[in-house]
C-alpha cells in the first residue's frame, strides 16, 4: 500500500512530520501548483530543514520523498473542502431544483467570474479588489484557524501573505463558482491538470497589479494586512 508515516520508527517519524510541516508551507508560500521541478526543489528545501530541525540525518528515498510530496495534493483538497460552503453561502447560491433557482445561479456564477468580479469588496462598481470578505475568511480558515497553521507556525513564509497563495485562492474560488455553472452545484476536482493554467493567470495578473501599483505599494498593503487579519483570528 501507499507509505504512511506511522510505518516508520520514532526518530524517522519526527523528521517526517518536520518535512511535512515545512513542505506545506513551502508548498503554498511559493509553488502551490508545482511542476515536476517545482516540487523537487521543494522537497530538497524542506528535507534540509527538518534534519536541521531533528538533527536526524535521512538519505531521501521515494517511499519518505513521497510522503511528504504527496501534501500538495492534500493541500489543495483541503482549500477546496473548506471553500466550497462558504462560496455557496457568501455569494448566495441556492441549492435548489426549481427552474427559477438555477436559471439565477448560472447568471450569479457568471457575472461572478467576469472580470474577477467575485474578488472585487463591491463587486457592482469593482471597488476594493482583493477585500472581499471570502477572500479574508478563507485565509484564516485554511492557514490562521488556530496555532497550529502553517500562517502562524511559519511567519517567515506567510508574512507578508505571499502572492502565490493569494492566486491559490483566487484560483480555489474560480473551481467553486465553476460547479455552479450549470445552476446546479456540480464536483470539479481542484486539480494542477485542470487549474494550473488559471492559477498561473492569477500570479500574472497580481504581479502585473504590483508592478502597475509599486510606487505606493497597493498589493504589499494588501497583503500585510490579510496577514495581519490572520493572525489575529
Amino acid at each position: 500500500g501507499r507509505p504512511r508515516a506511522k510505518d516508520y520508527d520514532d526518530m524517522t517519524q519526527e523528521f517526517v512530520a518536520a518535512a511535512v510541516a515545512e513542505y506545506r508551507a513551502r508548498l503554498c508560500a511559493q509553488s502551490p501548483m508545482p511542476d515536476h521541478g517545482q516540487e523537487t526543489a521543494l522537497l530538497a528545501a524542506s528535507w534540509a530543514k527538518a534534519s536541521q530541525l531533528t538533527g536526524v540525518k535521512l538519505t531521501r528515498c521515494p517511499d519518505l520523498s513521497k510522503l511528504i510530496t504527496s501534501r500538495g495534493s492534500q493541500v489543495r483538497g483541503e482549500l477546496k473542502t473548506k471553500l466550497r460552503p462558504l462560496v455557496e453561502v457568501m455569494f448566495s447560491f441556492h441549492s435548489s431544483q426549481s427552474k427559477t433557482a438555477i436559471k439565477k445561479n448560472r447568471s450569479l456564477a457568471e457575472v461572478l467570474k467576469e472580470g474577477t468580479n467575485f474578488a472585487f469588496k463591491a463587486s457592482d462598481d469593482r471597488r476594493g479588489f482583493l477585500k472581499a470578505p471570502l477572500i479574508q475568511k478563507i485565509i484564516n480558515t485554511m492557514w490562521f484557524a488556530n496555532k497550529h497553521d502553517e500562517g502562524v507556525v511559519f511567519p517567515e513564509h506567510f508574512k507578508p501573505f505571499p502572492y502565490p497563495t493569494l492566486a491559490l485562492v483566487l484560483t480555489a474560488i474560480e473551481c467553486c463558482i465553476d460547479e455552479w455553472a450549470m445552476g446546479k452545484r456540480g464536483d470539479i476536482s481542484f486539480t494542477t491538470q485542470e487549474y494550473c493554467s488559471v492559477y498561473e493567470a492569477y500570479l500574472k495578473c497580481l504581479q502585473d497589479f504590483d508592478d502597475a501599483t509599486k510606487d505606493v505599494g497597493v498589493l504589499r498593503a494588501i497583503c500585510n494586512r490579510i496577514y495581519e487579519a490572520g493572525r489575529y483570528v
